[in-house]
This record gives C-alpha cells, structure tokens and sequence, in this order.
C-alpha cells in the first residue's frame, strides 16, 4: 500500500507524493510484467482444447438463390445469396474458427514465423475461416461470457530486443576498451595526451553512433515484417475478430438519437402504403427505436487494393465523357478509397410484458388503418420488435484531404438479409393474443422490399462529409443549365383525317421529351383543321446531370389529335443533348424534315424551330454582401443567434451562394425550394370553448400555449404544396395524424423573372368525403427573402388556415445565361382585365351580345350594355365600373399561348 500513489493528478509534491524521477518511471512502467508473463505461459501449457471441435463446413444461404452480379463497391463480379435463417446460429452460438497450430493440435497445414512470406501466404489462404480449403487444420472455437480477441496465425516474424540490448551492451565495452588502449598503447610510443583523448573519444563515440544505426535499422525490419503480416492478411481476405468493435458500438448504440431512422420510417411508410390490400386503409409508422441491444459485427475485412484502382479508373473515364474538366476535378479531388466488408446479425433479447424489457430491443410502433380506402379507417396500432436480423455488406469511402476526411460512403447489401420480426396487437381491453401471422408476413415482406433496393448491384452512397459536418443545406441547384426551345411552325403536313377542309385535314400539335425517359415534359396547344400550323410558342427544359449520363437525346415529336381515337403520330426529331451542352450561350435554328418512328424513315413536312442551351453565370464580386438579414435592427443583425443557418462553406462557389444576390442581369433561372419538416402542427378549435363554465369560471376557455401531444386523433394528416408564381408544381406524400411531420421532399423549376416571382407553400390537411382545408400558407417573395444572399434556410410560421405551426423551408435561385424580351418575363397564370370605359366596334350596327373568351375562361356583355355611336359609325359596349358591376375580368392559365378571342352574338 505504501507503493501506490495516493494524491490527486496535478497535486502539489510532498513526502507521500515525491518527485518522479526516469529510473522509478521506468521501474514503475510495468512491475509485474515479468510474472504475468510466466503465469500466461503457464496458462497456455495448461489450455485444455475441450471446447475446440474439428471444423465443419457450413451452408448459410437460400437453395438457389446464388447469382453472379456487378458488385458497385469494388466493380467486379461476384457471387451472392440470400441468407438462411440457420445463419442467425452465428449470433446465439458465437464459434471462432481458430487454426489448430494455436491450440496446440494436430493440424495438416501450418503457419510458422520462419516460413518465407510466399509460403506464409499461402498456408494463410488454405487455412482462412470460415471455410478453410485444407480439411482438418482449424477448430471451431465457442466464445463464451468474456469477448475475446484472437489472433489466428502466429505472426511471421521474431523479437530482436534482446539482440539490441546485448548489442549495446557490447558495443559499450568495446568503445571503452578501444578508448584505453588508444591512449594506453600511444603513450607507451612516446604520444601526447593532449591528442591521444581526443582521438580515443572519436573514434569510440564513431562506433556507438554505427551500433545505434545498426540497431535503428533493425527495427525497421521488425516493424516492416510486422506490417507484411498485415498486408498478407488483407490481400488474402483473411476476417478479423472485431469483439472490440462490437464492445464499442454496445456503448455507443444507446446514444444514437432515433431521429437518425426517421429516413428508415419514411421508406418503410412508403413501402407499405403502396402495398397494403385494400382493407387496410392506410398505414403509418407511429415511432422507430434502436433500443439498447446493439447490432453485432461478426466479422469485417479490408478488400485489396487493386480493385480501388480499377474503381478509379473507371470513375475517371466516365467523369471524362459526361463533366467538364473543372467538375471532374473536384469530383476526383478525394481520389482515395478504402473498401470494406462487414457481416452483421442481430438478435432479440427475451422480452416479458412489461415495456421496459420490449423496449430495450430494436422496434418500432405501425398503425394500421383498418376500413375502406377514401371512407373511413379505424386506427390498429401493432407492437413490432425485430427478432432476428443477418446480412453482409460491403462499404466503400471516399477519403479527402479535408476534415473530416470522409467524403462519400456508398454500400451494398451482398445479397437479401434475413429477416425476421414478431407483430403483437397493442389493445387496452380485451386479450392480447400472440403474434399475429399475417402481418407479421407483411412487416417482413415490406423490410425484405425496402432492403432488395439496395442489393448489389445496386447501390446508395451517402455524403458523410456533410452529414459529419452538419451540412444539409443545398448550396447549388442539381440542374447544369436550362434548354430553351422556340417552336415556331410546321410545314406541308400529312392530311391524317378524311374530314376537314381542302387545305386542311389534321389537327397538329408538338410534344417535347427525352427520347428514353419518353414523359412529355411539353405541349403546344392544337391548331385545328390546318396542315402548316403556326404555334410561336417556348419552352424551358432543365438539363440535369443525369440526362447526360443516360445519353438523352431531345424529342420533338409532331402528332395528330383524334377526338375518338388515341392520337397518331406524324413525325419526330431527335437531337443529342451532350452536342448542345458543348455550345452554350446561343440559339441556334433549325429546320428540320420529319422522320418517321422506323430508321432512316421520313415523313412530310419539315419543322421550324430554334434551340439552345444556357448554362449557370459566375457570382459578380460586386454584388457581395455580407449575408446578414437586413430586416433586423441594428442592435440584432450582427449576434450569430439571428443569422441565417448557411451550413459548411469551403468552397468560392458555396460562400458566394451564401452572401450574394441573384443577378439582376440574369433575372430567369432556376428555382429549387425543400420543404422540411413541421413542428407544432395541430388544428384550430373553431368551435369555440366546450362545455358547462359552472364550476370553471377560473379555468381558461380553451387549451393554449405549445402543442403536447405528438400523436393524437386531433391532429391533422398533413401535406403541403409548392406553387410558382400561382402554377401547381408539386405536392408532398400525407404525413398521417402527426404533429411534427418530416417531409425533406421539393422540386426545382424554371422561373421567368425572379424580381416578381412568388412561391406559395400550402399546408393542407388530408380528410375524407370532403375538401382538403388549408391549415396555414407561407407565401414567399423571392426579391423579399433573397436580399443578401442566394440561398435561404429559415422557419416560417403557417398563416391563413385552421391550423398553427411552424414550416422549415429551405430557398434557393440560381442564374442562367439568358435574357428574355420584357413581354415574356410575367407570369404564366393571370387575370386579363379591361382597363378602357368602352369596347368600340366600328362599322357594325346591331345590337347583340359580346362573348369573349381565352385558354380555360369566358365572359359575356349583355345588349343592355349595347348602344349606337353618336357618330353614327359603329357600335359601343359601356364597361364603365359602377357599383362593382361591369367588371369584365378573365382568368389565364396558359398566358404566352393563349389569344383573346371576341364573338359577336
């Protein structure tokens, strides 16, 4: 006791807390090293192999289910399979494959430290777990209570300390010994000492110096022998015991915030509403939850590097083809890859009644809506624990210079997992009998749906580099520029029809798409009755990444409108999309024949037409601003509580994003908005104040202050919609019955001008036999919002409905290169109106009735309205407002192609 140290770290030096000085240092690193090193031999003489039995080998997977597939992580083909439920024995019983030359057995192969390194290598290979090739030479060890780390073969190399030690000791002496005789033997001969000590001291300190390089270098070669056992394992896919792992992700597991699988209940959610038969009228995924049973590692392995290098050549050929130079390079500026394989299984504890002991597995709560869809659904809610859960995937990182030096991490699953999860009813009354079968077969069909989307070969990579960061704001738009196509007319078209007037016959209109996606993403209005059809119409097409990719070719395609028949096809013309990207900025016209659906085939007619692409500008230097709110006071605008979220900035491109302005040069662009998630969501008690006030006159009429409840048959089942400049461009899935839904859905859409355009996010709640009511709108000006900065992730509260709550949205504007006239910078969606007292109509002298009427709209000016010119010349309609009459208004859908037309009645 009166060895050990008894004062705090950092306490002050006294007679119980002395000085440390080098040599106690050394004396105290380890004392009693050397018995617990005779006591370990001791132990492994001893070591009964009882446990041990002879390896045998097993089958894990599916009968038939074996296939050869392109695996996306190392671009080779391998074999794989669906897992076995007779695989999950790895997780109850836990066996280590252990070479039999470590237990002290018989073995018919060995590896030895003496072998040289091409013959170590090989005995490694056929004596690999979990299936050695050479019968008889490893044993299947249990793993019992205490995790342990073994390591499989003897390392190939031997300890040379006590050489250096003996080493130094000698050389030493013999520094001592040349150093008297250098002055003995020269003073013997008439030398001076003056010289002779120096001399003795120089070439003694020589020999020391030489026998400390001779023992530097040796332990360079100890250590590189060391680091060629560890290459020979990872080029021989020898596994590893990851126990260590294993006891670190047991502590960390129960840290995880749940929030992280709210992606994993998104896809579940989808997967079984699109699924569900049809007397279930919905289904929702009320919460998800790790517990604190962790997932266990079974065995993880480095994949060899010569697969990373034709992964990087690969990857820089395609880059080659489909990115400019600039964008190539930053994408291959984290060139370096690591590859990793990794089995893991999961198994349940024994869980009772009470909730604790269900809640400390993997589980999740589901609703099941049982009813008719669009009627009505009364709420099931069902208990889901994961019983069993086993599968091997394979990683690959992308490694950056920059911290966090993780950059991408894509995975894919080596075949489907196994698995297996228990269903139990959650009723207040009533029995609550045993898992219930059939959906129990449908949780496990649905987890089996949403896991085959990611079986090689196909893949998911995630940018871990943000996520680490904590950047999940957008800094840039996924579209690369826009094509703007101008449609001008058609000329000496086929006659498709008998009817129709001589020079007539068809009734043309044009659509436009992508020749393998086929979608029309445009279409004019149809001219009827006219063979050389004038449209004068545009439009804007976003080109993304992956239209280059997929080598998409634009379709312009001519067809004929039948009123009693589908439509017929005319003509096409196809243009590749990669050409156009090549030379930007300009239009360019055409005039093209028509060709038929067959090669090489033409038909009548020829199309004229213009087409261009225009991509995104540079951020001008004399627009930046230094990203702050102007809105805000003085006292308020420069604390960092009030300032936009702006997420990692470590590029130019990004930071100019965060603190310059869309381009009033370049007013039409690219507009993306995200929407979230809501929190606080719930609907306003327009019913007034409940019940009797006798006995509560000192309560408050109704409930007030932040919503408490999560969950509740109160709540709204919520989805929004985006509107641009007052045009319906998407809608988000319905959350059901919650009160903080998460959405993280949007789109991006070409915008005309975004001096005066407008997004308009609406949050509706989903109800049956009855209009959807507005719960709240945010209307977002963009030249409002986007004063300091291109980008904008804020909270915004829903306004205008019979809801409260609060919406993230994230907005986002990008410029392209391209000006358009000012008549064709407005809004698609309007109102026409007249702004005149009168409509003059000269040279016409009868009373009738004015019917105007434009693209979806009418309206009519009575004969009462109806009166002669005091001239005498003509007719006037009187549209002069009085008392709000008169008010001739239209609305317009379609603006830049619909005409005002007037007819006389």
């Amino acid at each position: 006791m009166s060895d050990q140290q008894q004062s705090k770290p950092g306490g002050y030096y006294s007679g119980k807390n002395k000085i440390p000085d080098i040599k106690t240092f050394i004396q105290n690193l380890d004392k009693d090293k050397r018995e617990r090193d005779h006591k370990l031999d001791e132990d492994r003489t001893n070591q009964s192999t009882g446990d041990a039995k002879a390896h045998k080998p097993t089958h894990a997977g599916k009968e038939g289910t074996r296939k050869t597939v392109h695996d996306p992580t190392t671009q080779k083909e391998v074999q794989i399979e669906d897992v076995d439920a007779n695989f999950m024995k790895a997780v109850e019983d836990p066996q280590l494959s252990v070479p039999n030359a470590n237990l002290g057995k018989d073995t018919t192969v060995k590896t030895d430290p003496s072998q040289s390194n091409p013959e170590y290598s090989h005995n490694q290979d056929v004596t690999a777990p979990p299936d050695p090739v050479a019968e008889g030479s490893t044993s299947d060890v249990p793993i019992h209570g205490e995790k342990t780390n073994i390591l499989f073969h003897p390392t190939p190399s031997v300890s040379y300390e006590p050489m250096y030690a003996s080493l130094e000791k000698r050389a030493g002496a013999l520094c001592i010994g040349v150093c008297l005789a250098i002055v003995v033997l020269g003073k013997m001969f008439g030398g001076s000492l003056k010289g002779l000590i120096p001399t003795s001291m120089c070439i003694a300190s020589g020999i020391w110096l030489w026998m400390k390089e001779v023992v530097r270098s040796g332990r360079e070669v100890e250590w590189s022998s060391e680091q060629s056992r560890g290459e020979t394992a990872v080029a021989n896919l020898l596994p590893e015991s990851v126990e260590w792992m294993n006891t670190l992700l047991g502590i960390v597991w129960g840290l995880i915030n749940p929030e992280m699988f709210a992606g994993v209940a998104d896809t579940l959610e989808d997967v079984m509403g699109a699924s569900v038969p049809g007397v279930i009228e919905n289904v929702r995924v009320a919460e998800i939850n790790q517990g604190s049973n962790p997932i266990r590692i079974l065995s993880l392995r480095a994949l060899p590097d010569t697969h990373v290098k034709d992964l990087k050549d690969s990857i820089h050929e395609e880059n080659k083809k489909t990115k400019d130079p600039q964008e190539a390079a930053a994408d291959e500026e984290g060139g370096d890859y690591y590859n990793l394989e990794a089995s893991f299984a999961y198994h349940a504890k024994p869980s009772g009644k009470e909730a604790s002991s269900k809640a400390r597995n993997m589980h999740m709560q589901l609703v099941f809506y049982l009813g008719i869809k669009g009627l009505f659904g009364v709420p099931l809610p069902i208990f889901v624990e994961l019983q069993g859960l086993v599968g091997t995937v394979r990683l690959r990182l992308q490694m950056t210079p920059e911290p966090p030096f993780l950059k991408i991490l894509t995975f894919t699953l080596m075949g489907l997992p196994q698995v297996q999860a228990g269903c139990i009813p959650m009723v207040e009354k009533g029995v609550n009998i045993l898992n219930l079968p059939l959906i129990s077969n449908f949780v496990n069909y649905a987890i089996g749906a949403a896991a085959s989307m990611y079986v090689a070969p196909k893949s998911m990579s995630i940018d871990v580099g943000a996520i680490l960061q904590g950047d999940y704001i957008q800094k840039d738009v996924l579209a690369l520029g826009l094509m703007w196509i101008r449609i001008h007319r058609a000329v000496g078209l086929s006659k498709q029809d008998k009817r129709g007037s001589k020079h007539g016959g068809s009734d043309p209109y044009i659509t436009l798409s992508f020749s393998k996606y086929g979608k029309p993403m445009y279409c004019t209005r149809v001219i009827t009755d006219d063979l050389n059809p004038i449209w004068e119409e545009t439009a804007a097409l976003l080109v993304t990444p992956e239209l280059i990719k997929a080598d998409e070719q634009l379709s312009v395609e001519l067809w004929d409108s039948d009123r009693s028949s589908a439509d017929d096809i005319v003509g096409k013309i196809e243009l590749s999309i990669q050409k156009m990207i090549q030379h930007p900025g300009k239009m360019y016209p055409h005039v093209s024949k028509l060709r038929g659906m067959e090669a090489d085939s033409e038909m009548p007619g020829e199309l004229h037409w213009e087409v261009g692409f225009f991509g995104k500008p540079h951020f001008r230097p004399a627009l930046r601003t230094d990203g702050k709110d102007p809105t805000l006071p003085k006292q308020l605008k420069d604390k960092e509580e009030f300032q936009d979220e702006k997420g990692t900035l470590d590029t130019e491109e990004k930071d100019a994003v965060a603190h310059t302005p869309p381009d009033p040069l370049w007013p039409s662009g690219v507009c993306s908005i995200i929407i979230h998630q809501i929190v606080n969501l719930e609907l306003e008690n327009i019913q007034g104040s409940e019940g009797n006030r006798k006995g509560r006159e000192y309560e408050p009429a109704k409930p007030a202050g932040e919503n408490t409840d999560e969950e509740s048959k109160k709540l709204p089942s919520s989805y929004c919609t985006i509107l641009y400049n007052d045009q319906l461009v998407y809608r988000t899935r319905s959350k059901v019955v919650s009160s903080k839904p998460i959405f993280n859905a949007g789109t991006e859409r070409f915008m005309r001008d975004w001096r005066s355009g407008i997004v308009t996010v609406t949050v509706r709640d989903s109800r049956h036999r009855e209009h959807d009511p507005i719960l709240g709108v945010v209307p977002l000006r963009l030249s409002d919002i986007l004063q300091t900065s291109s980008q904008v992730t804020r909270w915004y509260p829903l306004d205008g409905g019979i809801g409260f709550g609060r919406v993230r949205i994230s907005l986002l504007f990008r410029s392209v290169e391209t000006r358009l006239p000012p008549n064709m910078l407005g809004w698609d969606v309007g109102t026409f109106e007249f702004t005149s007292a009168k409509i003059l109509a000269l040279n016409y002298h009868s009373h009738a009735k004015l019917k105007m009427r434009t693209g979806g709209s009418s309206g009519v000016i009575g004969r009462t309205q109806c009166r002669s010119l005091p001239e005498g010349d003509g007719m006037f309609f009187d549209i002069a407002k009085k008392d709000a009459k008169n008010n001739v208004r239209l609305p317009v859908k379609f603006r830049y192609r619909s005409p005002i037309i007037f007819e006389f009645h």
